[in-house]
Formats: C-alpha cells, structure tokens, sequence
C-alpha cells in the first residue's frame, strides 16, 4: 500500500468542469427524490445533514434513506429489483463490494460524465468499477484505561481472560464482522485466509463471553458507558466515543492496522441515473467531503479535501509514517465468496452448535 495514494492525499487536482444545475434535464425528467439505502444512526444522520440536504437545495430533488437493511441486505433488495428498479443509490463498505460486482448490482461509474467531475482526482485504491469511497480509516483496537490492568497491544491480546465479559465485537452481519475470522487467524500466527484457525479462533472467543455488536454506534456506546472496556474500532471513532464523554485510547495493533473504506455506487438499472452520478460526484467533493472529518475523524478520499481541514483534523485522519506502511487490505474477494457459509458457521458457532 502506497501512502501517496492511500493517506497523505495532498496536492492539487486538475481543473474539471463544473455542472450546472440543470444539467440532467435533457436526458431524463426530474422525480421528487431518489432512493438511497445506507446506515442509520449518526452516519444516516450526518449524510442527510452535510450531502442529502445541499443536494436537494441544488437539484430540487430530495434524497429518501433506506436504513433499514445491512450492507449485504442491501445487496440482496437490488439484486431482486433488477427488472423494476426501485432504488437509486447504495452505500456500502469496501467489505462488500466484490459481492456487489458480482452479483452485478452497480452501474458502472464512467470518470468521463458531465455529472461525475471529481471521479477522476480520486486515487484509484479509494475506488472500484461501480462504486467510490468518500471515507477511509484504519481498524485496531480500543480500550479504556481506567478499566483495563493490561493494555491490549496485539488483535492477540483480544483473546486475554483478563477481558472475559468486557470485550464488545461485531456481529456477523456488521460490516466488519467477518474481519473476526481473518483477525482470529493472525492472532493464532496464522496466514489471514486461514479459515479453519480463524473459526477455532472464534470458538475461543466465544467462551470469554463477549458483547456481540450489530452496529458501529452499539460499540461505541459500550465503550462510553463502561459496560465493555475493550473492543474493535475504527481509529477515527475513538475521537468520538471522546467527545461523547467516553475513556479510551487507540491502539494500532503489531500484526498491522485493517484498512477501512466506506463509500457510494449507483443502483444497477436505476431510473434517474444522471442524478445518482451527481450525488456520487457530491459525495466527493472536496468543498463538501470535510464534514466527514469534522463529525467522525474520518479521512476525505479527494486529494485536495485535506487541505479544507484545521491542522488539528489533518492530524486525526492521517498516519504517520511507519504506520501506513502497516496498514493492511483482507483479501475482501475471499471473504465475500465465503460471506454465506461463514455466517452459517458463525451462527452455530456462537449458539454453541
């Protein structure tokens, strides 16, 4: 992983053309909204606020969130709304996409449209064939130290008796929670693919009793209200569990940091696709992107949005040095050819079947 690409993001972007306002008109008539399925609570919260609200007050279109589904839910209700598309927009971590290509969800994302002007300054490791990030972090572990005698410092340590009932992780259908099986597996000296040490791995876990998260906000509200001292978490939520009132400290862990990128992609055969690429296009631009910084401590994915951020921010979202050299990528093909029975496997596994 190049850190020109994945972290420093600096520098200036060529100059591209903007689009006007009405744009769109001559390929297609306008509707009252476009459907978009993503997360909700404080992420939900924040698109509708910083993305949804300027692209309505632009276009005259309003955006409609679908929260109700998980990234691979999401997957599934496009995949079934092929012939009679009913959606327009989907958000999905990087976790996920290989399942959406292959299930041949996404509308490509063409760098040369009118309405997609920023898709080309984006690094290509923040984007796919039909989908583009807008965030990135990395994954390590978080722990209070006011509850914690013996700091975590590897994803081994997770599997300390110490931690026993205090440990809060993703479930299987959070978007990181197959990242337990690869991290298992590292944790027991294991190569990251393999599946069988990450399952035993997982077992073991099991027995220490731990909390099992379905949602990011879940993890952090564990953490701030003391019920779990230790757990999985994105460098850049642990500035919020913070400013939440909550005690924790970060750690990168010495088998390496997990990379995290979370992002936008049109809905295959969607009705208002000239829209859908201009709210693609928002979601990256670099006058917009900061607030993702500025409400989660994430990192923008244009080149050119680091420097719209106050020198405390710059230093928030990015690594140092040595730390981005050890930032790592799951082989996320791998992981979403397996997605079905591992989800199976784990089920058994944590019913103790």
């Amino acid at each position: 992983m190049r850190r020109r690409e994945f972290l420093t993001l600096a520098g200036s972007a060529a100059a591209l053309p903007a689009l006007g306002p009405l744009g769109f008109a001559h390929a297609q008539s306008k509707p009252e909204s476009l459907a978009m399925m993503t997360w909700g609570g404080l992420w939900g919260d924040g698109m509708a606020e910083y993305v949804d609200a300027p692209f309505a007050e632009k276009t005259g279109v309003k955006i409609v969130q679908d929260r109700g589904s998980s990234p691979v839910e999401r997957i599934t209700k496009l995949k079934i709304s092929l012939d009679n598309q009913v959606f327009d927009l989907v958000q999905l971590h990087d976790g996920v996409v290989p399942l959406a290509e292959s299930q041949g969800v996404l509308e490509d994302l063409d760098p040369s449209s009118p309405n997609l002007p920023h898709l080309a300054a984006v690094p290509d490791r923040f984007k796919r064939k039909g989908w583009v990030a807008m965030i990135y972090s990395a994954l390590g572990i978080a722990y209070n130290p006011e509850l914690v005698s013996t700091p975590p410092k590897s994803f081994a340590d997770l599997w300390n008796e110490e931690y026993r009932g205090m440990i809060v992780l993703p479930e299987i259908t959070h978007s990181i929670g197959p990242y337990i099986i690869p991290i298992g597996a590292m944790a027991a000296g294991k190569d990251a693919k393999d599946t069988e040490t990450g399952f035993d791995m997982l077992a073991k876990m099991n027995e220490l009793e731990p909390i099992w998260a379905k949602d990011t906000d879940t993890i952090m509200s564990s953490l701030i209200n003391g019920e779990a001292a230790v757990g999985l978490l994105y460098k850049s939520q642990t500035y919020t569990v913070l400013e939440q009132g909550g005690t924790v400290e970060w750690v990168f862990p010495e088998e390496g940091a997990i990379a995290y990128l979370s992002g936008t992609g049109i809905a295959k055969n969607t009705k208002n696709k000239a829209l859908a690429e201009q709210y693609v296009n928002m979601t990256i631009d670099p006058a917009i992107q900061g607030w993702v910084a500025k409400v989660f401590n994430y990192g923008g994915t244009h080149p050119d949005t680091l420097a719209t951020l106050p020198v405390e921010l710059q230093e928030r979202v990015q690594f140092s040095d040595e730390e981005a050299a050890r930032i790592m990528d799951l082989d996320h093909e791998f992981i979403s050819g397996n997605r079905a029975d591992w989800t199976d496997r784990w089920n058994r596994v944590i019913a103790g079947g």
